[in-house]
C-alpha cells in the first residue's frame, strides 16, 4: 500500500453527516496503528473529510469532535425536514463551530500537512489548497469545501476572493499519488479502509474518483450524507 521510504498520506472522503465513520476509523488507528497517523506526511480531505483532518491535526480530542458532530446532528434533526428547514442554518452552525473549536494558531498547525479539496464555481475545476496565512483562511477553506449548494445556502462562499463549493463535487477523495495514499471512506467500495460488502454484485459507479458499489447499503448511506440518522443508530455505527 505504501513505500516507507517515500512516506504515505491519508485521504478522508467527503461524506456529510457520515463523518462519524472517520472518527471511528481514527480512533481505531490511534489504538492499533498509531504510527499511520503520527507519521503520515499529509492528510487529504474533501468536505466532512477535510473538517475531520483539520480537527485531528489541530489536536482537538476525538471525543470533542464527536460531540461537535452530535450537536450538529441534534440540531438538524430537531426540525421535521432536517437540513432543508429554513430555520436550520447549516452554514452558521459550521462557521461558529470552526471558530469555537479550532485554535488560533490553526493555520500554523495545518499548513503543509492538510490538503483541502475545493470546487471552483467559475469552471467546476478541482482546487487543492494546503497553505494558510491565518485562522480565518483555514475557516474559509473548510467552509468552502463543505458548502453544499441550496442546502448550505444560495451564494457560494469565497476563499481568497474566489468562490468555491463542496470539494466533493469535483474530487471527493483527493490525493496526489494513489500508491502512497491510504483512502478512507464510509461507503462500500474500493477504498483501502471502508465497509466491506458481502454480496457478489460487482457493479461499480465512479463518482469523482470514489468507486462505489451499487448496493442497497450504499443507497441508504447516500441518503444519510445530508439527512442524519437518529443518534442512537448513528453512534453505534461509529464504534
Amino acid at each position: 500500500m505504501y513505500d516507507p521510504e517515500r512516506g504515505w498520506s491519508l485521504s478522508f472522503a467527503g461524506c456529510g453527516f457520515l463523518g462519524f465513520y472517520h472518527i471511528g476509523v481514527t480512533r481505531c488507528l490511534s489504538e492499533r496503528a498509531p504510527h499511520l497517523l503520527r507519521n503520515a506526511r499529509r492528510f487529504f480531505g474533501a468536505s466532512a473529510g477535510a473538517l475531520h483532518c483539520a480537527f485531528f491535526l489541530s489536536g482537538v480530542p476525538l471525543e470533542q469532535t464527536l460531540q461537535a458532530l452530535m450537536d450538529l446532528v441534534r440540531s438538524a434533526r430537531s426540525r421535521n425536514i432536517g437540513v432543508l428547514h429554513p430555520a436550520f442554518n447549516l452554514s452558521k452552525h459550521l462557521r461558529d463551530g470552526l471558530q469555537r473549536y479550532l485554535p488560533d494558531n490553526v493555520h500554523q498547525l495545518l499548513s503543509g500537512r492538510i490538503v483541502i479539496s475545493l470546487t471552483r464555481v467559475a469552471d467546476g475545476e478541482n482546487v487543492l489548497v494546503s497553505d494558510f496565512r491565518s485562522k480565518d483562511e483555514v475557516v474559509d477553506a473548510l467552509f468552502c469545501s463543505s458548502f453544499v449548494p441550496f442546502i448550505s445556502g444560495l451564494i457560494p462562499p469565497s476563499f481568497r476572493g474566489v468562490r468555491y463549493i463542496d470539494g466533493g463535487v469535483s474530487d471527493i477523495i483527493p490525493f496526489f499519488d494513489t500508491k502512497t495514499t491510504i483512502t478512507i471512506s464510509p461507503f462500500y467500495g474500493e477504498s483501502d479502509i471502508c465497509p466491506k460488502v458481502k454480496s457478489t454484485n460487482f457493479l461499480h459507479v465512479d463518482f469523482t474518483k470514489l468507486s462505489l458499489r451499487l448496493c442497497s447499503e450504499n443507497i441508504y448511506l447516500l441518503t444519510r450524507v445530508l439527512f442524519p440518522a437518529d443518534l442512537k443508530a448513528g453512534v453505534g455505527h461509529a464504534h
